[in-house]
C-alpha cells in the first residue's frame, strides 16, 4: 500500500503512513454498482467537503482519530497531533545537515596540533627537571649504577673521560637499594651563578636517612631546542690539566686510550727534556689506569690517582724491563755491526759505509773510532790481510732500561768477548805472519733513535801489530 500523502510504500494491513504518519485506512465515496450481477448496494449520502465521514464498521482501535474524508483529486489532509507538522510542510525524517569534508579535515588538524603541543611541553618540562636529575643521579651512585650516573654529568670534551674509565674509578664502591627521596634547592654561590643550580636530595638506605648536595649546570645543547637540560656538573668529577712523563721511546696509553704527540709539552717537542711529558686537559679525580709499552719492554701498568689540578706523575726508567726476546736481537744486531765494520776497513771504504748505522748526533765520534781501525790495518809500513772474527760473545751488560743518554732516550750497553785472526808482513820483509787474539774486551752502546737501535758509541779494541 503507497501513501497518498507522500507516496511511501507501506505494509498492506498498516494503519498508518511509517513515514508521515497519515491514516492509511480511509473511507471513500462508494459509486452506484453498474454490473447487474452486484447485489444493490444502499444509497450513500454525498460527502460535503471537509466533513467527516460516518465510519464504516471496520476493525479499527478505539480512541484512534479518524482521517477526514477528501474529494477526490485534493491532496490529503494531514494530522497536526501526529506528525507535530503543519500541513506543506518537509517529512519528519530529514537528514541532518553535513559539513564539508574539507572543513573537517581542517578542524582535526588543529586538535592534533594542539594535542601535539601540549604533549611536547609536557614531555620536555618532564625530561628537563633539574630536581628530578638530581635525583636520578643520587640514586645511581648511591645503588652503583654507574652506567645511568655517567649519562647524567655535564663532562667536558675529553678523550679520556670515556664510560669505562668512570665505572673503574668507582670500582671499589659498594651500593645500597634507594627510597623515597626527596629534592629542594638550597642556596649556594655556586646556584647564583647563571645556568646552575643547587639542589639537596634526601632519601633513605638501610643505613638510614642519607642527604647529597647536587650541582647542576645547564648543557651546552638545549632539549628538543627550547627547553633547558641540566646536567650534573663536573666541577668535583674530574681534575685538569695533569702531567704525565715517561721515559722517551716508549708509548703512553690512558684507560685503555693511546695518548698522541698533540699532548706532548713544549719541553719534549724542543728535546729538551729526558723523558717524554703528557699534559692531560681532563682525567677522572681518582684511580686512572696507565700502561706504557715498547716494543723492547714489558708492558708496564700502574694507577694514577689523580686528585688535583696540575698534578704530576712519573713512569721511571726503573719500572721498564727489557724483553729477553728483544735482547737476543740487539746481541745479534752487534755481531752484523762488527762484520760492516771490518769488511769496510779491509775493503778500503771511507766512513760512509756504516753512517746508517750511526745516531746523527754521535757521527764525528764514531767516525773518529772507525778510522783509527782503518788506518791501523791500512798502514803504509805493513800489510794485513786475511782478517777474521774467530769467537764473538755478546751479552747485556745492564738489564735494567737506561736513558742515561743527554737526550732521555733510551740506551743499552751490548758487551762482547771478541777474538780474531789475520796476517801481516812488514815493509821490507818477504814472509807473512799470521796473528791472533782470541779475547779481547769490547762493547757497543745502542741508543733508541727514530724507531731503531744506532750505535751512540763503541769500543772494538783491534789493533794489529
Amino acid at each position: 500500500m503507497f501513501c497518498p500523502n507522500c507516496g511511501t510504500k507501506n505494509e498492506d494491513e498498516a494503519l498508518f503512513c511509517g513515514n508521515c504518519g497519515t491514516r492509511l485506512v480511509i473511507d471513500v465515496p462508494q459509486e452506484t454498482p453498474v454490473q447487474e450481477s452486484v447485489e444493490e448496494e444502499p444509497e450513500v449520502t454525498p460527502v460535503q467537503e471537509n466533513v467527516p465521514a460516518e465510519p464504516e464498521e471496520t476493525p479499527v482501535q478505539e480512541n484512534v482519530p479518524v482521517q477526514p474524508q477528501q474529494v477526490f483529486g485534493q491532496q490529503p489532509v494531514q494530522q497536526a497531533q501526529f506528525t507535530g507538522q503543519v500541513s506543506g510542510q518537509q517529512p519528519a525524517n530529514k537528514k541532518p545537515a553535513r559539513f564539508p569534508k574539507g572543513i573537517i579535515a581542517i578542524v582535526a588538524a588543529g586538535v592534533a596540533v594542539i594535542a601535539a603541543i601540549i604533549i611536547f611541553v609536557c614531555v620536555g618540562k618532564n625530561v628537563t627537571d633539574y630536581k628530578k636529575t638530581a635525583k636520578q643521579y643520587v640514586k645511581a651512585v648511591a645503588e652503583c649504577e654507574w652506567n645511568d650516573a655517567y649519562s647524567l654529568i655535564n663532562l667536558p670534551d675529553g678523550e679520556f673521560l670515556t664510560k669505562e674509565a668512570f665505572i673503574n674509578v668507582h670500582a671499589d664502591a659498594t651500593g645500597e637499594k634507594v627510597e623515597k627521596m626527596a629534592a629542594d634547592d638550597i642556596v649556594s654561590t655556586y646556584s647564583k651563578m647563571p645556568g646552575n643550580k643547587a639542589v639537596k636530595v634526601g632519601y633513605i638506605t638501610d643505613s638510614g636517612m642519607q642527604y647529597n648536595d647536587v650541582y647542576l649546570t645547564v648543557a651546552n645543547k638545549h632539549y628538543m631546542l627550547f627547553f633547558k637540560k641540566y646536567k650534573v656538573s663536573a666541577e668535583n668529577l674530574v681534575v685538569k690539566d695533569v702531567t704525565i712523563k715517561v721515559p722517551k721511546g716508549l708509548t703512553l696509553y690512558i684507560n685503555d686510550v693511546i695518548v698522541g704527540d698533540g699532548y706532548k709539552s713544549d719541553a719534549s717537542k724542543n728535546g729538551n727534556s729526558s723523558s717524554d711529558e703528557y699534559v692531560i686537559p681532563y682525567l677522572f679525580n681518582g684511580k686512572n689506569n696507565i700502561k706504557v709499552t715498547g716494543e723492547f719492554i714489558e708492558d708496564y701498568t700502574t694507577q694514577l690517582y689523580a686528585a688535583y689540578d696540575e698534578d704530576t706523575f712519573t713512569v721511571g726508567a726503573y719500572n721498564a724491563k727489557y724483553v729477553n726476546s728483544k735482547l737476543e736481537e740487539l746481541k745479534t744486531q752487534a755481531r752484523t755491526d762488527v762484520d760492516t765494520i771490518i769488511n769496510a776497513v779491509q775493503a778500503k771504504k771511507d766512513y760512509s759505509a756504516i753512517t746508517d748505522r750511526v745516531c746523527k748526533e754521535e757521527k764525528k765520534n764514531i767516525e773518529s773510532v772507525y778510522k783509527n781501525i782503518y788506518d791501523s790495518y791500512n798502514d803504509k809500513y805493513k800489510t794485513v790481510s786475511d782478517l777474521k772474527i774467530s769467537k764473538f760473545t755478546a751479552s747485556i751488560a745492564d738489564t735494567s732500561f737506561r736513558v742515561d743518554s743527554d737526550d732521555g732516550c733510551p740506551m743499552i750497553k751490548v758487551s762482547i768477548k771478541l777474538g780474531y785472526t789475520y796476517k801481516i808482513q812488514y815493509s821490507g820483509s818477504d814472509k807473512a805472519n799470521e796473528k791472533n787474539n782470541s779475547n779481547n774486551s769490547a762493547y757497543i752502546y745502542y741508543k733508541y733513535e727514530d724507531g731503531k737501535w744506532n750505535i751512540n758509541s763503541m769500543y772494538l779494541g783491534f789493533g794489529f801489530y
